[in-house]
């Protein structure tokens, strides 16, 4: 499906195989070339829908000359390699996350990494498994590619007669940037700012002093200044609420910073026991895993105001709350 959001600025809605079953990409048409901002996962269907989408407004694939990506995950940036290898456009998106997809290409080490991670918050052997196995067979949707330009917040791009800003976007990932058009009030948010979820925050093994929840809360501080009159997500529908869901996400982790370190008061607990009191332990080996980084990001905050001590035994950590 396509959809004019603005005058030469389309909205492209592509199909994903999971539970979560489209994504947004955007298009903007001019001096008779394509600027793209994401592009979906590298899939049969994906592409097709996306060529279908174009034709509709009389453009080709040929025609992108810049691809932006506002994060690394595979479902904004999977179809990169090949759009270029079709068209020539230029990739732009930060060097954190570009990295991290550098390291990716070695699937055994990336494995390798993310279980050892998880092991030592106590996710079980079969959803370590089922990680490792839902990894490789996601990075088949995704095509390595080299990177033109390194995005940096704060820098301005013309976009034809536009200008588009960069802003500094991280939590569901470290480098996520996204794409401010400030004349027309259009933030074009990636996974950052969603209508009805929260982006799911995750460490970065590359870094990890990085600090997902904190940074997270501090860029939707720094965004509550922007005078934004539409915001365009890469899931779900656009929406104008823009303050108001900022707020919402900020209660949101709030409360969920409070149920966690009720649950450490109950005794010295890995990272998985601490999800399973807040979100259940009836869940997919995916959402378990999900489910452990949303609860770490929190464990982490906890600790640095210094409510929760961590422990670690025999290479698992355990977390307790500290008495006042």
């Amino acid at each position: 499906m396509i959809k004019e959001i603005a005058r030469d600025f389309y909205m492209i809605t592509l199909p994903m195989p999971f539970r979560l079953k489209h994504i947004n990409v955007y298009a903007l048409v001019h001096d008779g070339r394509l600027t793209l901002f994401d592009t979906g996962l590298n899939t049969p269907e994906t592409f097709t829908t996306f060529e279908t989408g174009l034709k509709r407004i009389g453009r080709s694939v040929q025609e992108i000359d810049r691809i932006f990506i506002t994060h690394r995950h595979g479902d904004h940036c999977g179809m990169a390699a090949r759009l270029k290898a079709l068209s020539g456009a230029a990739i732009l998106m930060s060097e954190m996350d570009h990295a991290f997809i550098r390291m990716a290409d070695d699937q055994d080490r990336m494995v390798a990494e993310m279980q050892s991670f998880y092991l030592r918050h106590g996710l079980g052997a079969e959803a370590l498994a089922s990680l490792g196995s839902i990894f490789k067979s996601f990075s088949k949707m995704i095509g390595s590619f080299p990177l033109d330009h390194a995005l940096r917040p704060g820098e301005t791009h013309i976009v034809g007669d536009r200008s588009c800003d960069v802003l500094a976007a991280p939590g569901h990932s470290r480098g996520q940037v996204c794409f401010f058009f400030r004349t027309e009030g259009i933030l074009l948010a990636g996974d950052h700012i969603l209508p009805e979820i929260t982006p799911n925050l995750s460490p970065d093994l590359l870094q990890p002093d990085f600090r997902p929840l904190a940074s997270y809360l501090s860029s939707l501080t720094e965004m509550q200044r922007l005078s934004v009159t539409a915001v365009y997500p890469a899931h779900g529908r656009p929406f104008t609420n823009f303050l108001e869901r900022i707020a919402e996400i900020k209660d949101h982790h709030h409360e969920r910073k409070g149920l966690t370190l009720a649950s450490v008061r109950g005794g010295r607990k890995s990272t998985y026991a601490v999800s399973v009191d807040l979100f259940g332990k009836d869940l997919p080996e995916f959402d378990q895993y999900l489910a452990l980084n949303e609860t770490y990001v929190h464990l982490v905050e906890l600790i640095r105001e210094g409510l929760v001590q961590e422990e670690v035994q025999e290479n698992h950590c355990f977390y307790k709350e500290i008495p006042l």
